[in-house]
């Protein structure tokens, strides 16, 4: 395993010598609003199947996310989230060389290693906000086999609309893009945004239950491409790739599209509104930069600061920011923040603040 991810609230309640529920986990890229109303209670009351093998392909639970999804079966298949598909499509794909649009999520990179694969970094700048420079990148992706792009990105949380990425693959029809769109449900208006539903031969689509609906620690997501494709990407499908109350959590949240949606545009306004007014209670705080996209979480950078003393700082009131410096691209000044509740996003705000008053005083 490669260590490249973020915030361990375990670790991090060991060394203060409390319980993790005491630690305000602000680096956890999940919906502050939980889960869908009644689904703790449908896994409590499906918690037998526990005692026997889950449906060797989560074949009924792929059908209802697809029909959910307004796709066919049949381009659609289910894992143990979508990071067990980064591990795998290198090798599935016949990827040589790829192309990471970053800084992103570390597990791009780090599976194309794994693999072997030549990687290349196409690099956003801050300067420019993150935003992808669709001609170069057009370019650069005609040199390799495969494209790996995060949309909206993380940690930057840049949204790019689905028409400017249909353009770019067609323009590069002997590359495969890959599409993570893990958070593009907090998109405003991304309902029917998917890629996916382009039906791009050369697109391959990550997407994810886990942030919008709360269920990280039930490890399941769907990689969607044209039929062909995922039939061969299907021969290579390990058994019982996906657990049985996950599969019981999918078919819940498939069958009530109405509550789904519901649930999914109350969370875009709170977090609208929550991000609205962490940026009123630090934008004016001088030696600080917000980036704040469009996403669960905002991007900052500290100006002649280091993000880990500032993160340090954070916990000893126990609250786990994410320091970014490990992410390829972004320097040690950069820190990231998931909003959570009110109470707790006014008091991270405050708090940082109050530090960066204080850093100046004491400089």
């Amino acid at each position: 395993m490669i260590y490249g991810h973020g915030g361990n609230i375990e670790k991090a309640a060991s060394a203060l010598g409390c319980a993790p529920d005491d630690i305000v986990d602000m680096s956890s890229n999940i919906n502050p609003l939980g889960p869908l109303s009644g689904l703790r209670a449908h896994l409590c009351a499906n918690m037998d199947l526990i005692c026997r093998l889950p449906e060797v392909s989560a074949a009924p639970a792929t059908a209802a996310y697809a029909d959910w999804q307004g796709l066919s079966p049949e381009q659609v298949l289910a894992g143990a989230g979508t990071t067990q598909f980064l591990y795998q499509l290198p090798a599935r794909l016949g990827i040589n060389s790829a192309l990471v649009v970053s800084p992103t999520y570390s597990d791009y990179a780090d599976a194309l290693a794994m693999h072997g694969v030549r990687v290349k970094r196409f690099m956003l700048n801050a300067e420019n906000g993150f935003v992808p420079d669709l001609l170069a990148l057009r370019e650069a992706a005609k040199t390799v086999d495969a494209v790996f792009f995060c949309n909206p990105n993380n940690p930057t949380g840049v949204y790019t609309p689905v028409q400017e990425l249909e353009r770019l693959a067609e323009a590069c029809p002997d590359t495969c893009f890959i599409i993570d769109e893990s958070y593009l449900p907090f998109v405003d208006g991304a309902g029917d945004d998917s890629i996916a539903r382009s039906r791009l031969p050369n697109a391959i689509v990550l997407q994810s239950l886990s942030k919008m609906f709360c269920i990280p620690g039930l490890r399941v997501g769907f990689c969607v491409a044209q039929t062909r494709m995922a039939e061969k990407m299907a021969r290579h499908a390990p058994p019982w790739g996906v657990n049985a109350l996950a599969q019981q959590a999918v078919a819940y949240i498939a069958g009530d599209p109405a509550a789904a949606a519901a649930h999914a545009a109350r969370s875009r306004v709170y977090l609208e509104r929550e991000r609205a007014d962490f940026m009123n209670r630090t934008g004016h705080v001088p030696g600080l930069t917000i980036f704040p996209g469009q996403a669960t979480f905002m991007l900052f950078r500290l100006h002649g600061k280091i993000a880990a003393d500032l993160v340090a700082h954070m916990l000893e009131h126990r609250l786990l920011f994410r320091d970014c410096s490990n992410f390829e691209g972004l320097s040690e000044q950069f820190f990231r923040v998931s909003l959570k509740q009110p109470a707790e996003n006014r008091l991270a705000a405050e708090l940082i603040g109050h530090y960066l008053a204080q850093e100046k005083e004491d400089g």
